[in-house]
């Protein structure tokens, strides 16, 4: 799997740790018998807005969390195992994860609520070296393959963005040669319906689709042959 997907995300935990979410939301809600059916799983559409904010509680160890499961083809790790996966995918110092005080708050918690979510599930693993037996985390069986196809979507430089629709790559290719640079300082014009630079000010040019000449976006029509101007 993709090394830079690490390194893309790496400035969100290193060197200071911004990563803080509203875990007291996803608590409120746990606790709730309104928000829970009768078998005592949690209703919809609530349970999707707290995988949500479960997964924004802490987005960038959330998923690679996933991501160094999904590596070890979702067999079971226990969570020092985890934490020294990231210390090493992110290059980061040893203890950064793994450390009593700073495993707790950073993967800690944080495997204890996607836990309770139902998006990771509890397996015996144990150590051959020790013999001892540790709790192991893996992701949820029924969601694994759903799971892993996202993340490998993310390795690939694709988007998780609910609002973002699915484009083909001839469409992508579409939208990508219509995007306009401004003639005088060259700046990336953000809006399609932008006449003038957003950054200079400094009229915007097209080509007329009939004859070719080419008019500044502030006319409708074409000086030349009269054909309007989208």
């Amino acid at each position: 799997m993709s090394e830079r997907f690490y390194h893309f995300l790496k400035p969100f935990i290193w060197p200071r740790y911004y990563e803080e979410g509203p875990p007291r939301y996803v608590d409120n809600a746990f606790l709730s018998k309104d928000f829970i059916n009768i078998d005592g799983k949690i209703k919809e559409p609530l349970k999707s807005i707290l995988d949500m904010i479960v997964i924004g509680y802490r987005p960038v160890t959330s998923l690679s969390i996933f991501s160094v499961l999904i590596e070890n083809e979702n067999r079971p790790m226990y969570g020092s195992q985890i934490g020294a996966q990231l210390e090493k995918k992110f290059q980061l110092p040893k203890g950064w994860f793994t450390k009593t005080r700073y495993y707790d708050t950073r993967i800690g918690k944080l495997l204890k609520i996607l836990l309770r979510q139902s998006i990771l599930e509890e397996m015996k693993v144990k150590d051959w070296k020790t013999s001892k037996e540790y709790v192991g985390y893996r992701i949820t069986e029924h969601i694994y393959p759903t799971l892993r196809e996202r993340i490998l979507s993310l390795h690939r430089g694709e988007s998780l963005l609910l609002l973002i629709p699915a484009t083909s790559s001839s469409a992508a290719t579409e939208k990508q040669e219509k995007r306009r640079d401004c003639p005088k300082c060259n700046a990336s014009i953000i809006s399609p319906l932008a006449r003038y630079c957003e950054l200079c000010g400094n009229p915007l040019k097209t080509n007329c689709p009939n004859c070719g000449k080419e008019m500044s976006l502030e006319y409708s029509f074409c000086l030349n042959c009269g054909t309007r101007l989208e």
